[in-house]
């Protein structure tokens, strides 16, 4: 079997040059730190359409964008007041219910829910959500190309066979092209989630996701965000946006890869991923069926991950504490040094892979 996580620490772990400049900054910020934003990240999932195992989606980041320009990433984002607004509807279990462990304060655990189902709807048009109504979670996802059955869930993306684009082009829904009106409105915040739920019929259910990591931008990050990533599966009957007008206006690009393809190709450099983007896609590379991840997520340790930065005689290391044993080894940075999120620091050379600096980890 591969050591995905092996293969992403070489990748990230090597010693590069930095700049005076650099290490002074770096010493600015380990004394000031920013306040950490929370955030959410969804990756959704589908069964392979061919053979086992699953598939994951992935967007990629326009390359204009200052951060994390070219990179795959998962759709999601920073949390916003509206997520927090009480007029959502919901049904179903309540987040700690359905969710122990994801958040102490359960009106932070409901808007981080909110906002990855939100962030979601908007950078790719599905909607994790069902009518209103509903007394049970929505079933499990329908193979590619399938559509749902009827009284399924909100119908937002296309149902087109994998790798295929429909001829009518950037409508997201299956039939209603007011759909991709609907994503538009809640991405430039002419509308909010509360609004489109309520016009559509649709109520928000907390066993829609399930929280899988938590990763922490560390102290040296000019703007720090507490990112929740959560696990879902593609609702059947919808299909999230493959063409530019469907997404984001951040992404120019998608694909559904199984997270070992994925690994492997990360690791050729032929596409880019942030670390807690790679650790992720590693850890589910194990998993045969949707099903099987998603009962894994349900046991799964949500204590926070936060990658450090050794700087020292002008050069910085990345290291993963999460994955030393509790008595630490060898380039374990030591009590108090400081720590950033895997980066770029302005003066060197290119890291392998661009890190989180500026936005969320995803």
């Amino acid at each position: 079997m591969v050591d995905h996580q092996a293969a992403i620490v070489a990748r990230f772990g090597a010693s590069r040059r930095m700049e005076p400049e650099e290490e002074l900054r770096l010493a600015r910020l380990a004394a000031n730190p920013a306040p950490a934003r929370d955030a959410a990240t969804v990756v959704l999932l589908r069964d392979a359409p061919v053979g086992s195992g699953i598939e994951a989606y992935l967007l990629r980041r326009t390359r204009a964008m200052s951060f994390a320009g070219g990179m795959h990433v998962f759709p999601g984002g920073r949390v916003d007041p509206s997520d927090a607004a009480e007029d959502l509807p919901w049904v179903g279990p309540s987040v700690e219910e359905a969710m122990p462990g994801l958040d102490d304060d359960p009106a932070r655990a409901r808007a981080l829910v909110c906002a990855a189902v939100r962030e979601t709807f908007e950078e790719c048009g599905v909607l994790l959500a069902v009518p209103t109504g509903t007394s049970a979670p929505a079933g499990r996802a329908a193979p590619a190309g399938r559509a749902a059955p009827a009284g399924g869930a909100a119908p937002t993306g296309r149902n087109v066979p994998a790798g295929r684009v429909d001829a009518a082009g950037g409508a997201a829904g299956t039939g209603d092209p007011g759909w991709a009106a609907e994503r538009r409105a809640v991405e430039s915040h002419r509308s909010g989630l509360a609004e489109l739920l309520t016009r559509r019929g649709l109520t928000l259910r907390a066993d829609l996701l399930a929280p899988w990591t938590r990763w922490i931008a560390p102290e040296l990050e000019p703007r720090r965000y507490d990112t929740r990533f959560f696990v879902a599966a593609l609702p059947a009957g919808q299909l999230p946006g493959e063409l530019a007008t469907e997404l984001s206006t951040e992404a120019d690009g998608m694909l559904w890869i199984r997270p070992a393809e994925a690994m492997e190709r990360f690791v050729a450099g032929e596409i880019g991923m942030l670390p807690p983007t790679a650790f992720t896609l590693a850890e589910l590379s194990a998993y045969d069926d949707v099903a099987g991840a998603l009962a894994a997520a349900r046991t799964r340790d949500l204590k926070p991950i936060m990658a450090r930065i050794v700087a020292r005689d002008g050069t910085w290391q990345l290291s993963f504490p999460h994955l030393l044993p509790p008595d630490g080894a060898p380039g374990t940075p030591p009590d108090g040094a400081p720590g950033t999120e895997p980066g770029t620091p302005s003066g060197t050379a290119p890291a392998p892979a661009a890190g989180t600096r500026g936005g969320v980890p995803r």
